[in-house]
């Protein structure tokens, strides 16, 4: 069976979709990605699996994903295809023409809820025009899927479906942790508001003898390069740029505290589970998260790290440094995360998806 598989993102960074790739190859599916090409990664061999690249003149804003779209349908029109699988509504309108076109059944993976990202809040228009699509195409998929409790529960409430929750795991793989001489902070993912960058940032003027390590590229940037620089912190905060996934992997377990502070800005930060989190705990490093609900209840069901008290920089810097000093703390949850790393792992996840496709094949 061929899947054809769509996203506007880079499959060299993408990590969710390179595991749900690899799944699928394994248990005997023929898989095609289509996604952009990234400016400075090369991709890296995958066997199996094909990846073909989506250009368009445009490169944001809505002639580029009119003209994405246009161009999913496109490829859709004219491949060999069995089952066809969106990765997020950007993607979803020109993934449903195809579908429509060429009678094939249709999967929608909603990474996050997107209708609800911060870029969204303060522009109506466009979020009203994004929810329009979703309300238009969401109920025509066959299959969706999530991955969090809380916005299966939004899209169950809003569109009466039946999500699936595949969260976002990373793949088990053994570690040797040699953490940092140094006490080392890591934010690792998308540099874009609501994140709490700058809250991170801020916190680093109370912590003298800590450094913080920032991976990923947004568009705050350059906004928090200028913080850093009117903070005198250029010698203990470090851009790193966006990494590929195997070497993102030798960096995340030097680290002593992996931080997840985002906002309560809207609905999907507020149920949102990153992959940042997770990937922290497979590295086992202890983590750091906003008191919002689904990251507050992994850190507690598990016990592998603390929950922001505070959303001001010196009160949650005393935190991270009471945290360290607790030695009988800190040595719980080094055992913890041993355990919650076997068990938040994708080769426990994964067969949910596997199962999803074959009843879909069999409907």
């Amino acid at each position: 069976m061929r899947i054809s598989i769509f996203s506007t993102s880079y499959f060299v960074t993408d990590q969710r979709i390179q595991r749900v790739t690899s799944t699928l190859n394994e248990n005997g599916y023929s898989i095609k990605v289509y996604s952009r090409k990234h400016p400075q990664l090369p991709i890296t061999k995958n066997d199996g699996i094909k990846v073909r690249y989506i250009r368009t003149l445009f490169k944001k804003g809505p002639f580029f994903y009119l003209f994405y779209n246009f161009k999913i349908f496109q490829r859709i029109l004219f491949s060999k295809v069995d089952i066809i699988y969106a990765n997020d509504l950007d993607t979803l309108m020109g993934c449903w023409m195809g579908s429509v076109a060429r009678f094939k059944p249709l999967i929608y993976d909603s990474h996050e809820l997107f209708t609800e990202v911060p870029e969204l809040i303060n522009r109506p228009l466009v979020k009203a025009i994004w929810r329009i699509q979703e309300t238009l195409f969401i109920k025509r998929v066959k299959t969706v899927i999530t991955v969090s409790d809380g916005i299966a529960k939004i899209l169950e409430k809003r569109y009466k479906i039946k999500p699936i929750v595949i969260k976002n795991l990373p793949v088990r793989k053994e570690i040797e942790a040699f953490r940092e001489k140094q006490p080392t902070l890591i934010y690792q993912g998308s540099l874009n508001i609501g994140r709490g960058l700058e809250l991170a940032i801020g916190m680093m003027n109370y912590l003298t003898c800590y450094r913080l390590l920032i991976i990923g590229k947004g568009d705050v940037e350059l906004k928090l390069r200028k913080q850093m620089l009117d903070s005198n912190l250029f010698d203990r905060v470090q851009f790193l740029g966006p990494l590929a996934p195997e070497k993102l992997r030798t960096i995340t377990p030097t680290a002593w505290l992996g931080i997840s502070l985002e906002e309560d800005m809207g609905l999907n930060y507020r149920y949102a589970l990153p992959n940042k989190l997770f990937d922290y705990i497979a590295a086992q490093v202890p983590v750091l998260v906003s008191n919002l609900p689904e990251m507050r209840k992994v850190v507690e069901e598990y016990g592998v790290g603390i929950v922001a008290q505070s959303r001001d920089p010196k009160e949650l810097a005393d935190q991270v440094t009471s945290l360290f000093e607790d030695k009988k703390k800190m040595n719980t949850i080094a055992a913890n995360l041993k355990k919650a790393s076997a068990a938040l792992c994708w080769q426990n996840e994964s067969p949910k998806l596997v199962k999803a496709i074959n009843s879909l094949m069999k409907s």
